[in-house]
C-alpha cells in the first residue's frame, strides 16, 4: 500500500491493508447515518458522495469561489455553471474563452487567464473589470498564500502578478527553457531562512524559482523515474508531494529527502488535493478510485470507487475540505471528506511520548474549561479547551503516575511513582512547584480507625499512594468565584495569601488510594490527613474516580472487587462504604452514571474486550453484545451524562458509544489508537493520539433521540487564555520550550490564534512589562488602592505622551471610543506635532487620508 524510505514493520503494513479492507466492507454501513436512528453507525475519515451533475459539455477547468459560496466550472464550449452549496446546479449567462480561473485573496475579484497572453480581472458575478496589456504566455496559474499576489507559469516563463495594479511585477525566463511548457505549478510562501518560491514541472524535471529574487535556484532532474503527473505543496507538513506516470506519489522533505512513497493506484494520479482541516492527502486517478492518506503518519486511510465510465480527471475543494468536487469528461461530482476528529494541541508527538491521562474541569461558563495531560514521561500540561494554547506545563524530577486539577485554586495535584504528593501552582509557565508531601497516609493502623486493637494488628500497614483523585464541594459558589478571580488578577504574587479558598462551606480534599488497602483523606493547603479507611480487604487500590455532584466515590482494587464510597463533606465521618461489586477481573478505567457503573470486561473464550453496566439499585448487570465488542484491550471508558451513554476506547483503534441498556449505538474508527479519552463536557470528545491531544466532533451525528439530550457548555470566558506569566526556565526545562503559548506550532489546534498575532502580543507584554517599571519609579504607592492606580496611569501616560488625565470610565460608557480617542491623539502627536487644531483628523477615515498626504 506504501512504502516508508526509512523502513516499517511488517506488522504495520498489515495493519494498514486490514484497516483499509474494514472501511470497504463498511462503506454501507457507514451511509446508513442519515437514514437509521436505531441501527449501530460505523464511521471514518475518507470521502462520502453527495451528488452528481451531468454536463452536456466536458469540463476544462474547475475553481471554488468564496464570494459566491459556489464551484464554477468552465466546459470546452465556454460556458460556464455553477454548483451551490446546497446541491443544484446554476448556468450563467453568455461564455467566457478563459482557460482558467483563479480567486484571489481580495473578496470578490477573480482572475481569467489563458491561453496564451490573457490575464483579466472579474467580479464576483464574472463580469469584465480590467486586463493586463504586458502578460506573457499563460498556461497555470495559483495565488499566492501570504499575500495578494498570483503566480502564472507558460511557456518559458514564470511570473508574478499584482492583483491591485493588474500589472505584472515580476518575469522570469533567463535559466528557463525558451520552448518549455510548464505543466504543473505550486507554491511555497516565505519562511526565515527561505524566499517565496515556485516550483514548476516539465516532464520528469522539477524546477524551483525564487519569486523574491526573481531567479532560478535549481532543476530537479532525479525526483522521478517517469514523467510528472501531479504536484503539491503542503504548507502544513512544508513538504512537496508528486505523482508520476510509475502511479506511485513521493513526499519530499525540505531537504529533498523522500520521507514516504504511496502505492495503490493502478493507472495514472491525475490530480492532488490536501484538506487542512483533517490533515489527509487526497489523489485521484484513472483507475477510478480516489484515495485518501494520512501524511504525517505515514499511513493509508481510505478508498473511493467512482463510476467506471467517469474516472475523476481533478479534484479540489475549499482550504478546510467541505465540500470538494471532482470532474469527468461527463460531469461533476461534490463530495464531503469527513473529519470527526482533528488536532487540538500538538504536544508531545513529536517526541513519541504517548498521553497516559486526560482530566477535563467541568464548572459553570463563568469559569474557563481545561485540559490536563499526562505524558508518559512524567511531564503534566495544562491547555486550553476552547483554543487548545497550552497554558502551562509541570515537570518534576520524578516521573508522575497520575494527576489533578483545582481550577478554584489554581493548583496542580501529581502524584510520582514512590508516592509523593506534589503541589504546584498554575499562575505561572512552567508551574510552581509549592509543596512536596511524602509518606501521607502512611503508618501502621490505630484501633480508632479500624475498630479495635485486634483488627489493627491484623491489617496491612498501608503504603504510598498509587493513585490520587480531587473532591471539591461548592455550596458556596459566587465566593469561589471571586476568590479564584482574585487569585488570577495577582498573577501569582499573591498564591500563600489567597490560597485558603475553601471555608465552612466550600471544601477541597484530596483522596489518595495506597498499596496495602487503604483509602485517606487529606486537605488541599497542607496535606493533613483527615481521615484513613480500610478497603479492598488490605489489597492495594488501582484505580479512582470521584463524582463530587453526587458526593459519591469509586475505588477497584487488586481483589477484583469496586467499591462504592459515599462522601459526606459535612460530616466528621468523610467517607462510608456504601456497597461492593465483585468484577471477577481488575479494573483500570472506571465510570459512573446516577445508579450505572460501567465495568470493564475481557471475555476468556472469545478474546472480546468490552464494558459491562452494574445497575447499583436493583444490583442487575447487562451484559454486552459479543458481536459489538472491541477486539483488545480497552484504553479508556468515560460517562456523558446528558443522552446517559458510556464512551469506550480499545488498542484496536475504535471509540464506541453504548446506551444505558448496553446497546452500541455508534463507532469511529481511527487512524492510530487512542491512548486516553475524556469528554469535554460540550458534545466532544477529547483524545490522546501518539502524545498529541485530538478532538472529535460526535454528537451532530448520533440518532437524533440522543442529539436532543446533549447540554452544551460555553467555552468562552474573558480570563480563559489570558497569558500565563513565564518564569525563568531550569536547565533541564528546556527542551519543554515548545510548549509555551507564545511558541506553538501553527497547526497546534482549532480556531488557533495566528502566530503573528501571538508575537504581537508577546510584544505587547514586554512593552507593558517595561511600562510597570518606568511606572514605579514615577509614583511610589505604599497601598494600592483604585484612586492611586489612577492617578498612577494620570501620571504615566502625561510624562510619556503629554496626555491629559483621562476621566472616569463607567460600565455606562463606550469604552472603544475612549481607546480611540487616546489612540487618535497618541497618533497625531506622532504624525502631524505641526498641524492646526483645525486641520487634526478627527475620525477613523481622516487618519487614513492624512497618513496617506503624509506620505
Amino acid at each position: 500500500m506504501f512504502s516508508q524510505h526509512s523502513g516499517m514493520s511488517e506488522k504495520g503494513r498489515l495493519q494498514t491493508q486490514g484497516l483499509l479492507r474494514l472501511r470497504q466492507d463498511n462503506r454501507q454501513t457507514g451511509k446508513k447515518v442519515l437514514v437509521s436512528d436505531e441501527d449501530e453507525h460505523f464511521l471514518v475519515h475518507g470521502f462520502y458522495h453527495l451528488r452528481h451533475f451531468s454536463c452536456d459539455s466536458p469540463v476544462r477547468f474547475m475553481m471554488y469561489s468564496q464570494a459566491s459560496d459556489a464551484f464554477i466550472s468552465l466546459h470546452s464550449d465556454n460556458t460556464v455553471s455553477l454548483f451551490k452549496s446546497k446541491l443544484r446546479k446554476q448556468a450563467l449567462m453568455g461564455e467566457l474563452p478563459f482557460l482558467g480561473l483563479t480567486a484571489t485573496n481580495i473578496p470578490g475579484w477573480i482572475i481569467g487567464w489563458g491561453p496564451g497572453p490573457i490575464f483579466t480581472l472579474l467580479d464576483s458575478e464574472l463580469r469584465h473589470l480590467d486586463t493586463a496589456d504586458d502578460a506573457l504566455d499563460i498556461c497555470l496559474c495559483e495565488p499566492a498564500e501570504h499575500s495578494w499576489e498570483l503566480v502564472t507559469a507558460g511557456v518559458g516563463n514564470v511570473c508574478v502578478w499584482s492583483v491591485l495594479l493588474m500589472r505584472c511585477k515580476l518575469k522570469i525566463q533567463e535559466g528557463l527553457q525558451q520552448h518549455r511548457t510548464f505543466t504543473q505549478l505550486t507554491l511555497a510562501p516565505p519562511q526565515k531562512d527561505r524566499p517565496h518560491r515556485a516550483f514548476v514541472a516539465w516532464g520528469k524535471v522539477v524546477t524551483v524559482v525564487d519569486l523574491d529574487g526573481g531567479m532560478v535556484l535549481d532543476h530537479m532532474e532525479d525526483l522521478c523515474s517517469s514523467d510528472i503527473t501531479a504536484m503539491l505543496f503542503c504548507i502544513q507538513l512544508d513538504c512537496l508531494i508528486i505523482a508520476s506516470q510509475d502511479l506511485s506519489i513521493t513526499v519530499w522533505g525540505p531537504d529533498w529527502v523522500p520521507h514516504v512513497t504511496f502505492l495503490g493506484h493502478k493507472d495514472v494520479v491525475n490530480s492532488l488535493f490536501y484538506c487542512s482541516k483533517s490533515n489527509l492527502l487526497i489523489s485521484c486517478s484513472a483507475d477510478c478510485t480516489i484515495r485518501c492518506w494520512d501524511v504525517e503518519n505515514s499511513m493509508a486511510v481510505d478508498c473511493v470507487y467512482t463510476e467506471q465510465s467517469k474516472p475523476p480527471l481533478c479534484l479540489g475543494g475549499t482550504k478546510n475540505g467541505h465540500p470538494c468536487f471532482s470532474f469527468s469528461a461527463k460531469g461533476v461530482d461534490l463530495w464531503i471528506l469527513t473529519a470527526w476528529y482533528t488536532l487540538h494541541s500538538k504536544l508531545r508527538g513529536d517526541e513519541g511520548v504517548p498521553l497516559k491521562q486526560i482530566l477535563v474541569s467541568h464548572f459553570p461558563p463563568s469559569y474557563p474549561t481545561r485540559v490536563v495531560c499526562v505524558s508518559a514521561d512524567g511531564r503534566i500540561l495544562l491547555v486550553s479547551a476552547s483554543t487548545g494554547a497550552v497554558l502551562t506545563y509541570f515537570k518534576p524530577e520524578d516521573r508522575i503516575i497520575c494527576a489533578d486539577y483545582c481550577l478554584h485554586k489554581e493548583l496542580l495535584l501529581a502524584l510520582t511513582e514512590e508516592g509523593t504528593l506534589l503541589q504546584a501552582s498554575t499562575l505561572t509557565n512552567p508551574a510552581t512547584l509549592i509543596q512536596e508531601w511524602e509518606g501521607r497516609g502512611q503508618g501502621p493502623w490505630q484501633h480508632t480507625e479500624c475498630g479495635t486493637k485486634r483488627d489493627a494488628w491484623n491489617l496491612p500497614v498501608p503504603g504510598p499512594a498509587c493513585c490520587l483523585v480531587l473532591y471539591s464541594s461548592v455550596t458556596d459558589p459566587q465566593t469561589a468565584l471571586e476568590k479564584w478571580k482574585s487569585l488570577r488578577e495577582g498573577k501569582g504574587c499573591s498564591q500563600r495569601n489567597n490560597r485558603y479558598v475553601d471555608n465552612f462551606k466550600n471544601k477541597f480534599w484530596i483522596i489518595i488510594g495506597q498499596r496495602g488497602g487503604c483509602v485517606s483523606v487529606l486537605t488541599v493547603d497542607d496535606g493533613k490527613v483527615l481521615c484513613r479507611t480500610p478497603a479492598h480487604n488490605g489489597q492495594s487500590v488501582t484505580a479512582m474516580q470521584v463524582y463530587p455532584k453526587n458526593n459519591f466515590l469509586l475505588t477497584s482494587g487488586e481483589d477484583f472487587t469496586l467499591v462504592v464510597w459515599r462522601v459526606h463533606p459535612d460530616s466528621a465521618v468523610y467517607l462510608s462504604q456504601q456497597q461492593t461489586v465483585e468484577c471477577g477481573q481488575p479494573q483500570v478505567h472506571l465510570a459512573a452514571l446516577e445508579l450505572q457503573l460501567a465495568l470493564t470486561f475481557q471475555d476468556p473464550y472469545s478474546g472480546s474486550y468490552g464494558i459491562k453496566l452494574f445497575n447499583l439499585q436493583s444490583q442487575k448487570q447487562l451484559n454486552y453484545q459479543q458481536n459489538n465488542a472491541h477486539l483488545d484491550s480497552l484504553t479508556g471508558v468515560c460517562e456523558i451524562p446528558g443522552p446517559k451513554v458510556f464512551v469506550s476506547s480499545s488498542l484496536d483503534k475504535t471509540v464506541r458509544i453504548w446506551n444505558e441498556r448496553n446497546r452500541l449505538i455508534w463507532v469511529q474508527q481511527l487512524v492510530a489508537v487512542p491512548q486516553c479519552i475524556a469528554y469535554s463536557g460540550n458534545g466532544e470528545l477529547f483524545l490522546g493520539i501518539k502524545g498529541d491531544l485530538y478532538r472529535m466532533e460526535f454528537a451532530q451525528f448520533l440518532p437524533k433521540k440522543y442529539r436532543q439530550k446533549f447540554s452544551y457548555n460555553c467555552f468562552e470566558d474573558p480570563l480563559s487564555d489570558l497569558p500565563v506569566p513565564e518564569i525563568e526556565e531550569t536547565h533541564d526545562q528546556t527542551d519543554m520550550s515548545n510548549c509555551k503559548t507564545e511558541k506553538l506550532p501553527k497547526a497546534i489546534c482549532r480556531n488557533q490564534v495566528l502566530s503573528v498575532n501571538v508575537q504581537q502580543d508577546k510584544e505587547q507584554l514586554s512593552i507593558r512589562d517595561l511600562d510597570r517599571k518606568a511606572l514605579k519609579g514615577i509614583v511610589n504607592c505604599p497601598k494600592e488602592t483604585k484612586q492611586i492606580r489612577k492617578e498612577a496611569f494620570d501620571c504615566y501616560m502625561g510624562k510619556l505622551y503629554g496626555l491629559p488625565p483621562c476621566k472616569k470610565i463607567g460600565p455606562e460608557e463606550d469604552f472603544e471610543e475612549f481607546l480611540f480617542n487616546t489612540k487618535t491623539h497618541l497618533f497625531q502627536s506622532h504624525y502631524f506635532p505641526k498641524l492646526k487644531e483645525d486641520t487634526v483628523p478627527q475620525s477613523k477615515q481622516d487618519i487614513h487620508v492624512n497618513v496617506q498626504k503624509y506620505k
